[in-house]
């Protein structure tokens, strides 16, 4: 391998007065009205009254219906196309080729790699060959059936390791390795000397699908005036419009593109719509006609970015008293046939940079060696989705730990306690981490929550039959919170009108997290209003500030910011006004539940709305302008060694479970999760954020993967890709712990992907403890644990 809580209950959120942590959150935190608070979603009421209009709820009429034919070989070069009986069919307004798009012929979030329309050769079973554009679906289908494409079948590959082999089928003409990083602190083979136990091990995980609930589709529409909208449920709004922009050859300020409410994204509406975005304006170009391209369930799963799939050889050594000495990690990335968002393009850093990062785990270790490699294959291309490249190196090291322990003689809490993360430890990047640090907090307070001591002491055996038996796992996790590894920032505007009410405009989008709500309370309490006085402007390229994308669990720190930095410009005139009109000091008065007053004397105020009525008609215009950028962020090319990110988020996970030893099924009885998440804005949205999270990760441990042969995905619905269901996923005690970040809204961090990292191992650990076997590669559905516990020498005898 190398060289030598049994009831649910509501979230508790705890501070410094029930738990001992390090730091409270920002000074003043308690007078907090609006933000700190649970409320209600902004949009439940329309979700529960099926209200809101999704994608499949706007009219098609007008529209053309676009569709795209797909390759049925992974790797073959196109020798013709005869479209020629598609163009006579009755309903049919364009069939379009390589040659027809106006612009550039290629896209991608970080490199254009993937053609619109692939004119030479393609490069994966679903890569597109032609467009369609009719009066309805049924034409359009028709249409593609008539298109005769004539292709020369090529050799393929699907494994990165053979990818990069010499001699292996070049997919790309640069070559199959996309990208090479590696990481270095301190001496490996010194710390390795160093260590008393040493243990080696590979992990492996598939292609995860997102399988969000909404199909993905895109409308685009010409406008009267030259410029192209394009509408959909996108989390990229801006990254879309730069790749619309030039495929169509016109300059940004031509393509307007405007999110409208989506059904789950999980990072895979980054990319998917700006495949199908460039596509379908592609076809509105020619037609001089609005379009809808809806893509059906199979064609989201052939097409559309999936996690990851890696392989990760782990090496560690450590001390009798289980002090780690040494890591080291090999990673083979597979990206698939596109780029999406896998490499590190400087100053951007990739999904592949971030697994190189995070792999060796919230521990302290002071000699680390990560070598990561990312290869083009013949499958479908891997992207984001929910954690980022995170995910499966957790899976990795949070295993190997738990099998280092075993060796040693220790508990999985033990040794955890001996190596994690605390304040001023350095991280495998050189990293001093020097504030809100809550790791350690979050294991203690999940270890009581859980009760650990007990829990862990009455495993094994539940019946007299033994066929059944009890185990307990943990799973720590550290997430980032920004884009990193370079510049990261977002803006945001607000306005008040002169009756008071206030308008939020920001380029973060809603997928089902509750930005829509988190967002107007952090205006709300800077202005001092109530939540129902904001109003958050659906975000439009054309309306609202660049805010780059919804992703890396930023939006509410970086936005969060910006809208305080906004709403305190615009605070400052109501206040300069009113001092003027109450004849009190500026520094005296304070503005909170719509009234402005002398923070000494309280029963001298004035409404906020006289103040915002008298700024109005004195000519003061009430708008700001908030930009908001991290602190500076950077990673050595050489060496790994840097500040990636500004600030992380820490979580520890603790999972019962029950093995059926006989049939390898597994139930999960017991699940708390505990998070530093340094000031909850909305406890009650956040609580919904760790309970999907935690189901999505139980999928990724249990029975979640993309089956592939010879390039064909062979489990094309949600019939036949199975995720976690309500009665699959338990009872989550979620444990909450805010400990200050001293650069977010009121010490508020990111929450949004961490919730599902812990969640895996956690299961995957305690499916080991309970019957011996170790499931190295996933899902541990049935079949691999009974295996494992085979391969194991059969389960525990007591």
């Amino acid at each position: 391998m190398f060289d030598k809580t049994d009831d649910k209950k509501e979230a508790k959120v705890l501070t410094k007065e029930k738990i001992d942590l390090q730091r409270l959150a920002r000074e003043g935190q308690a007078a907090l009205t609006v933000a700190g608070t649970s409320v209600r979603r902004v949009d439940d009421p329309l979700k529960v009254t099926g209200k809101l209009k999704y994608g499949a709820d706007y009219p098609a009429e007008g529209f053309l219906h676009g569709k795209i034919l797909r390759s049925p070989h992974p790797h073959a070069r196109i020798k013709s196309i005869n479209i020629k009986k598609a163009q006579e069919l009755e309903g049919v307004a364009a069939v379009l080729l390589a040659k027809d798009v106006p612009g550039r012929n290629g896209f991608g979030a970080i490199i254009p790699d993937q053609p619109v329309i692939c004119g030479d050769k393609v490069r994966f079973v679903g890569d597109g060959v032609a467009l369609v554009a009719a009066e309805s679906e049924k034409i359009a289908h028709q249409a593609l059936s008539l298109i005769e494409v004539e292709y020369e079948p090529l050799p393929a590959v699907f494994d990165p390791r053979e990818a990069m082999a010499e001699g292996a089928p070049k997919i790309h003409e640069k070559g199959n390795l996309l990208s090479y990083d590696k990481l270095i602190k301190g001496d490996v083979a010194a710390g390795f000397a160093q260590a008393e136990v040493i243990i080696e091990r590979t992990y492996q995980v598939p292609f995860l699908e997102h399988a969000y609930i909404e199909p993905d589709m895109v409308m685009a529409i010409p406008q009267p005036d030259g410029t192209m909208l394009v509408e959909g449920p996108m989390q990229a709004p801006f990254t879309t419009r730069r790749n619309v922009a030039p495929v169509l050859g016109l300059p940004i300020n031509k393509v307007r593109c405007r999110q409208i409410h989506m059904g789950g994204g999980f990072g895979g509406k980054e990319d998917s719509p700006i495949d199908i975005g460039c596509r379908a304006a592609v076809l509105a170009w020619h037609t001089k006609r609005p379009v809808r391209l809806a893509l059906e369930r199979e064609e989201i799963t052939l097409q559309t970015a999936k996690r990851h799939p890696m392989i990760m050889e782990v090496k560690i050594g450590a001390k009798k008293d289980g002090t780690l000495t040494a890591f080291q990690g090999v990673i083979y990335d597979e990206q698939g046939a596109y780029a999406s968002l896998g490499p590190r393009i400087p100053p951007a850093g990739g999904s592949h940079v971030h697994s190189m990062v995070m792999m060796a785990g919230p521990y302290e270790i002071p000699n680390v060696k990560v070598d990561a490699y990312l290869a083009y294959t013949n499958h479908p291309y891997g992207g984001a989705m929910r954690g980022f490249g995170a995910p499966q190196v957790h899976i990795a090291h949070e295993q190997v730990l738990d099998e280092l322990a075993t060796e040693l003689g220790l508990s999985p809490l033990e040794i955890r306690r001996k190596n994690a993360f605390k304040l001023g430890s350095t991280t495998a990047t050189g990293q001093v981490l020097n504030q809100s640090v809550g790791l350690r907090d979050t294991l203690e307070a999940c270890a009581k929550a859980f009760e650990w001591d007990r829990r862990y002491k009455q495993t094994g055996y539940l019946d007299a039959q033994r066929s059944k038996r009890r185990g307990v796992g943990i799973g720590m996790g550290w997430y980032r919170t920004s884009i990193g590894t370079g510049f990261d920032g977002c803006g945001a505007n607000v306005y008040v009108h002169e009756d008071g009410s206030v308008l939020l405009y920001s380029g973060i989008t809603e997928m089902g997290q509750g930005a829509f709500t988190v967002l107007p309370q952090i205006c709300a309490e800077e202005l001092g209003v109530r939540l129902e006085d904001v109003r958050l402007v659906t975000p439009d390229t054309d309306l609202v500030p660049e805010s780059g994308p919804t992703v890396g669990s930023r939006s509410t720190t970086l936005m969060g910011n910006a809208i305080i930095m906004a709403a305190r410009q615009v605070k400052e005139s109501l206040l300069e006004t009113a001092s003027m009109m109450l004849m009190v000091p500026v520094e005296r008065l304070e503005s909170k539940d719509r009234k402005i007053f002398d923070r000494d004397h309280p029963e001298k105020s004035l409404a906020f709305r006289e103040a915002a009525a008298r700024c109005m008609a004195t000519g003061k215009r009430l708008i700001g302008q908030g930009w908001w950028t991290p602190p500076p962020a950077s990673l050595d090319g050489h060496t790994g060694q840097g500040n990636p990110y500004f600030v992380y988020t820490y979580s520890t996970h603790m999972a019962q479970v029950v093995v059926d030893v006989e049939t390898g099924e597994v139930d999960i009885e017991k699940y708390v999760a505990a998070f530093d998440v340094g000031k909850a804005i909305n406890p009650r949205a956040l609580e919904g954020q760790i309970e999907g999270g935690v189901g999505m990760g139980l999928g990724y441990a249990l029975m979640e993967e993309v089956v592939i042969t010879d390039g064909l995905i062979q489990n094309t619905s949600l019939q036949n890709y199975l995720i976690p269901t309500t009665l699959d996923v338990p009872d989550i005690q979620p444990v909450i712990l805010e400990v200050k970040n001293e650069f977010g809204p009121y010490g508020a961090k990111g929450i949004g992907e961490m919730p599902n990292i812990p969640a895996t191992p956690a299961i995957l650990n305690a499916i080991t403890n309970a019957c011996g076997g170790r499931v190295r590669s996933l899902p541990a559905d049935p079949e691999a644990v009974f295996w494992a516990i085979r391969e194991a020498g059969g389960p525990p005898k007591e």
